[in-house]
């Protein structure tokens, strides 16, 4: 379990850098709202399961045993709604007009995140069933043996919907490109021959970050399509590594968009 906790807290700072469908709430600020509020109360009731443990070790009798019992089935249950909670977070991501993502990612990662609620709605279920310290130790273990797939499944998430916000900003790239090819058509017999040679050049290198940009973000989409890790540290090296990709592909739109505003001002003048 405390291994567990700790790779919780992943999810903490994930949802801040940032889900037959399962219900969802209506608005992506309603959902962020009730994980937080999820998240508060996983906090207290794993600080009231640690007491209960601490004091069921110390002493052995059946009152500390039975409380004991009580909060673990408490945490473990608020464990599993907190983790929902976050899914659903990341469900109404997806359902943003905004995402960048195209119908057929987003309906696949729905698919994947409807698959991952369903089990933690099970799990909690069992949870319910549970009668001794070791019948909860062994349920736990059922999400922890889960748990690398519920988080590869959720860097992948996290990883479309960065790529979706870069899809944006790349189709206004290119509609500034458009815009600036149709007013060299227009205005390029009025250039001198050194003017021509310098806007050809700079189109060039326009065109060729906009290339270097798409070939980083197809090797980051191949790279998370087939996301598979040996353990967490692996996962957690790859999604990384992943990240800084799109922050160099970010990078090349950026220069891009700056050499796109010189090249503009320029052919505001026939010399």
């Amino acid at each position: 379990m405390k291994r567990l906790l700790g790779l919780i807290i992943v999810l903490v700072f994930g949802v801040l850098i940032w889900s037959g469908a399962p219900k969802v709430f209506a608005t992506y600020e309603q959902a962020y709202q009730d994980y937080l509020f999820q998240f508060d109360g996983y906090r207290q009731k794993y600080s009231d399961f640690q007491v209960a443990k601490n004091e069921y070790l110390k002493f052995k009798t059946l009152t500390s045993q039975a409380t004991a019992l009580e909060k673990t089935k408490a945490m473990m249950a608020q464990r599993d709604q907190f983790l929902r909670s976050y899914l659903l977070v990341l469900y109404e991501k997806l359902n943003d007009p905004n995402s960048g993502l195209a119908p057929v990612t987003r309906e696949q990662y729905q698919r994947i995140l409807g698959n991952e609620i369903a089990f933690l709605e099970t799990h909690t279920q069992t949870i319910a069933s549970i009668g001794s310290i070791e019948d909860a130790d062994q349920v736990s273990k059922e999400l922890e043996s889960h748990y690398g797939v519920l988080q590869t499944s959720i860097r992948q998430i996290l990883t479309g919907l960065s790529l979706g916000q870069l899809a944006i900003i790349a189709k206004f790239y290119d509609a500034l490109v458009v815009d600036s090819q149709s007013l060299i058509t227009q205005y390029g017999t009025t250039f001198t021959p050194q003017k021509q040679e310098t806007i050809n050049r700079w189109v060039l290198q326009i065109v060729n970050k906009r290339t270097f940009y798409q070939q980083k973000v197809d090797a980051i989409t191949q790279q998370n399509a087939l996301l598979e890790a040996t353990d967490l540290d692996d996962l957690d090296t790859q999604y990384n590594a992943m990240i800084r990709g799109m922050s160099e592909a970010r990078q090349y739109l950026v220069e891009g968009v700056s050499n796109l505003t010189e090249l503009r001002d320029a052919l505001k003048y026939v010399n």
